[in-house]
Parts: C-alpha cells; sequence; structure tokens
C-alpha cells in the first residue's frame, strides 16, 4: 500500500501526519556554474583589451553593471549578453572609443556561452541525493530562465532525482518555500534547504532549516546575514559527503527518534507511531 508519505521504497513521514522534505538550489549548490560565468569575463576582457581597454578595467566594469544590478535586471537568459553591451558602451564612452557594430555579435555570443554549456554536478551531489530520496521529499527551488534550468537539470540527470522543481525569476525563495511547506504537509522541523548562498538561499532559514553548502560565492556581499531567532538549524559542511553525514542523517536521525523510533530502526521500516493515519492503517496490516 502506498500512502502520501510511505511507499515501497521511500519513507518520509514526520509525527502528526506531515512529511519531510529537502529544498535544493540548484547553481552552485548541486551543479557547478560560476566558472562559466567567470570565463565569459574574461572573453569579455580580452576583447575590450584588443580595443585599449585594460582587462580589470573590462571586468570590474561589467561586474557592477550586471552584478550591481541584480535582481532588479532580471534573470532571464538574454540579461547577461544585454550586461555585457551595456558594458561595451559605457567603456567606449569612459575611454573615448567609437562603438563598432561588428562587435556586438560577438559580445551577445559571449554572454550566452554560459547558459548552455554541458552542465556538471558536483562531486557527490547526485550520489547524495539519490540517497536522500529515499527519506525526504526532494524540491529543486531555483532562480534563472525556465528553459535554462529545466535543459541543464534534464541534462545533468537530475530531472528523474526531484519530485518537483520550482523556477523563478525573481529573488524570494522564502516565500516558494513557504507554500510548499503549506501545501505539502510538510514539517518544517525536520526539513532543510541546501544552498550556497547566504543572500539567495539563506533567506530560506526562516521557514525551515538551513544546510549551507558554500561551494560557490555567486551573488553575494560583504554584510550578508542569515536570519535571526529564526528557531531553525543552520549546518555548516563543506561538501555534498559533508552535507549527507553532518546535516541530512542528523534530520533523519532526529526524526525517528521523534517518531518513537528509540531502538535505531531502519527509516525504511514500518512507519512509527505518530505517523500518519493511512501509515498507521498500513501499518496495522
Amino acid at each position: 500500500m502506498t500512502t502520501p508519505c510511505h511507499s515501497a521504497d521511500r519513507n518520509m513521514c514526520c509525527p502528526g501526519g506531515k512529511i519531510a522534505a529537502l529544498f535544493v538550489d540548484i547553481d552552485g549548490t548541486a551543479m557547478i556554474c560560476q566558472p562559466y560565468f567567470d570565463g565569459a569575463f574574461e572573453e569579455f576582457a580580452t576583447v575590450m583589451e584588443l580595443l585599449g581597454v585594460p582587462r580589470d578595467a573590462s571586468k570590474k566594469a561589467l561586474g557592477d553593471i550586471y552584478y550591481g544590478s541584480m535582481p532588479h535586471r532580471g534573470f532571464e537568459r538574454e540579461r547577461f549578453p544585454e550586461g555585457i553591451i551595456e558594458t561595451y558602451h559605457h567603456l567606449c564612452t569612459e575611454h573615448k572609443l567609437t562603438p563598432r557594430v561588428d562587435i556586438l555579435p560577438v559580445l551577445e555570443r559571449i554572454g550566452n556561452a554560459p547558459f548552455f554549456r554541458k552542465p556538471e554536478l558536483f562531486a557527490n551531489a547526485l550520489q547524495v541525493l539519490t540517497r536522500a530520496q529515499h527519506n525526504f521529499k526532494l524540491i529543486a527551488v531555483t532562480v534563472g530562465d525556465r528553459e535554462v534550468q529545466k535543459y541543464k537539470i534534464r541534462q545533468g540527470g537530475l530531472d528523474a532525482i526531484f519530485d518537483e522543481t520550482i523556477i523563478t525569476l525573481r529573488e524570494g525563495k522564502e516565500e516558494l518555500v513557504r507554500e510548499a511547506i503549506e501545501d505539502y504537509n510538510i514539517d518544517p522541523a525536520f526539513s532543510a534547504f541546501i544552498g550556497n548562498s547566504v543572500r539567495s538561499d539563506g533567506v530560506c532559514l526562516s521557514q525551515t532549516n538551513f544546510i549551507y553548502l558554500p561551494l560557490e560565492s555567486s551573488l553575494s556581499k560583504n554584510g550578508d546575514k542569515l536570519p535571526a531567532d529564526t528557531g531553525f538549524k543552520t549546518f555548516e559542511v563543506v561538501d555534498w559527503r559533508d552535507a549527507e553525514e553532518r546535516a541530512i542523517k542528523r534530520l533523519l536521525r532526529q526524526r525517528k527518534m521523534a517518531m518513537g523510533d528509540d531502538e535505531g530502526k531502519s527509516a525504511l521500516h514500518a512507519p512509527q507511531p505518530g505517523a500518519c493515519a493511512a501509515c498507521q492503517k498500513r501499518r496495522k496490516r
């Protein structure tokens, strides 16, 4: 018998009939992202250097104009090439250069390149998430262009891992997490958001636990802070294996104890006291 929180190979049961979930950021957490943008910065700097603009000045200007205007600029795929072209015109004015129409297609190509590179997962991300799927509902929560994000998740082999993928074009992941917690009857005390950004992902600490996995530092700013006094925990880890051992397994152990499983039984065994009504009925059978 399959219930909302229990099936032949999955047990997401929490006390009070709720379920446990892991919300997972994609870019910079599950998949390598920032090096592709860093490469685009370098290509842009090379073009500008050929035109007489110092490399460092070009990279700084692009960072100020593109990242400095986020999230107001938006996260659609075309925003990055637009930012590069805007920076080109800015530098032409600053360095008294005559803008060249023939340069624009080159800059557009540079700006589009990071979005459709072959996706590369961080070490052990797929393995850890595959194991976690047995005990948690897995929900991807990512900011970006829908077409691009779906492509990356599919090509990275993660589409079969996630129960749901939430893609947004604006920051404010905590609102999306709050809605999912309500809609799926998730217990936030035994769930967590896994992310690399204090600014973009850490805000979800207001809704559930936060597994801080700083594999990349994209879109971070000095002074970024996690929400205070939320009642939830922050697990600081260094890689995906560390996240599994020192955060995901801890949440699972705490959940088992809360369910009355004080004998160290497997979380895949029949649901313990405190499970949902459907699972209690299943257990009696």
